[in-house]
């Protein structure tokens, strides 16, 4: 089953998270109290309702305890901790929240929130790549088509070397290194072979390593 996800506050950060989740290709329950920004937002998504999330039972009667993982993106500070803490009531094992300064993420910590993140919209789309897939460690954007991702390597990964691979002539994208215990293998050979528990450090357009992913995801 697909994992599913919840995202509350509809500004830039949260819509930027929210459409590229569903781009990924996972159902997202977009949530704001505000009915333009679920206009704005209802045909991106697979789900948009306007609720206020501060009151448990509207949240839990639009669904957010199907999701998986919820990103609280509201910008105000009270309701944004509010809504943390209603989460966890309702059973989120999973939440990551937008915060507006280091004490604010401080509070959040010691309420028990998975991950904060400061709101900008190139970071949105970083949480949702590396919230979409156990494998991506980490990903960050280079430029605009260019991206930098830390992959976990997976059991189709593992046992072949990067020329048996040939990621370079299938999907556009180069290992840069490989993380092995604690060691760090920097432009790694041909004949270098994957092993159980090696970290790849992966460059390449945004387009093709996504298509990697979904391809060796399985």
């Amino acid at each position: 089953m697909k994992k599913q996800f919840g995202v509350i506050g509809l500004g830039k950060f949260g819509a930027a998270v929210a459409r590229h989740l569903e781009e990924l290709g996972y159902p997202v329950l977009a949530i704001d109290k505000e009915m333009s920004l679920v206009d704005e937002i209802k045909d991106n998504v697979s789900f948009a309702e306007v609720v206020e999330a501060t009151d448990p039972e509207a949240l839990a009667a639009a669904g957010i305890k199907n999701c998986d993982t919820v990103v609280v993106a509201i910008g105000d500070v009270q309701s944004n901790i509010l809504v943390s803490l209603v989460l966890q009531e309702l059973g989120i094992k999973n939440i990551i929240v937008k915060v507006s300064s280091k004490i604010h993420g401080r509070v959040l910590r010691k309420i028990g929130v998975s991950e904060v993140v400061f709101p900008e919209e190139d970071m949105g789309i970083r949480v949702a790549n590396k919230i979409a897939s156990t494998n991506i460690l980490d990903y960050i954007s280079i430029s605009k088509e260019f991206d930098l991702i830390e992959y976990k390597a997976t059991k189709r990964l593992t046992g072949k070397t990067l020329k048996e691979l040939s990621l370079r002539n299938r999907y556009g994208i180069t290992v840069i290194a490989i993380k092995r215990d604690g060691t760090v293998i920097v432009s790694p050979s041909a004949d270098q072979k994957i092993e159980e528990e090696d970290t790849l450090f992966l460059v390449g357009k945004t387009t093709d390593i996504q298509s990697f992913e979904k391809e060796y995801a399985k």
